[in-house]
């Protein structure tokens, strides 16, 4: 297993993802295809290639352009809108910053919870307010880490996969961005779970309004995601922008 795991991160987009997410993943393929011989040379190709396959859904789709050189210059010459445009997620958030920006400000949160943070925390995180980050992608939060250190911003970093994490810390508000979706087949009852865990006065979940080609979502509303509210008697309320469907939600 442990030379499985090694082999399937030798690719370079697949470096930074912990441990347990390519053990859990890897497991996962071999149950569902019930594989047996993983000592063949011939099996082991293909098992490696699937499951590298499997595993950029979690990551690929929202990947850097720049390397961590290039973005620690930017911060360190404070151009962090630049910044952001250098990954995906981010980039295509920034006309909606402002709206999230006072979003949070209205709810005044002393602390924030992060998960599936990307570099999101660069543009949200403040002096004054506790932020937690947590994401699969080292590099990514390497990049926050500095920007935590360089700003002054009393933050942590956390490389888990969020799936496998037993307990998170208490906070005011808790935001999810455009994570929820690719959490597999067991997304319905993970987000159950992660929804009864945390412990935070308010939610912020985004869900993409468009696919990954750029093409408008005919149904883009997340109607799984609803009924797991209104079974929890979570008071919520949604704003659609052009790219994202945010869920504000209240934990009563």
């Amino acid at each position: 297993m442990d030379k499985l795991v090694r082999k399937i991160k030798e690719k370079f987009e697949l470096k930074s993802l912990p441990d347990t997410l390519v053990i859990s993943t890897l497991e996962s393929y071999l149950l569902k295809n019930k594989i047996k011989d993983t000592h063949s040379e011939k099996a082991q190709k293909i098992i490696i290639k699937e499951v590298r396959e499997e595993l950029r859904k979690y990551t690929g789709q929202y990947a850097s352009k720049s390397n961590i050189k290039n973005r620690s210059e930017f911060i360190k010459s404070g151009d962090i809108n630049e910044l952001l445009l250098q990954h995906s997620s981010t980039r295509e958030r920034v006309d909606d910053y402002p709206l999230v920006r006072n979003m949070i400000r209205a709810l005044n949160p002393q602390s924030i919870l992060d998960l599936g943070c990307g570099i999101n925390p660069i543009a949200l995180a403040k002096p004054g307010i506790k932020y937690h980050a947590y994401d699969i992608n080292e590099y990514d939060l390497e990049i926050v880490n500095e920007f935590f250190k360089v700003n002054g911003i009393h933050g942590d970093v956390h490389h888990k996969d969020i799936r496998e994490e037993p307990t998170f810390p208490d906070v005011d508000l808790c935001i999810i961005f455009k994570v929820l979706d690719i959490l597999g087949d067991r997304r319905i009852g993970i987000t159950r779970d992660l929804l009864k865990k945390i412990n935070a006065k308010h939610f912020i979940i985004s869900f993409a309004t468009r696919t990954l080609t750029g093409k408008k979502m005919n149904s883009p509303y997340r109607r799984w995601f609803e009924n797991i509210l209104k079974a929890l008697k979570y008071d919520y309320k949604i704003t659609r922008t052009n790219q994202e469907l945010f869920y504000l939600i209240k934990k009563i």
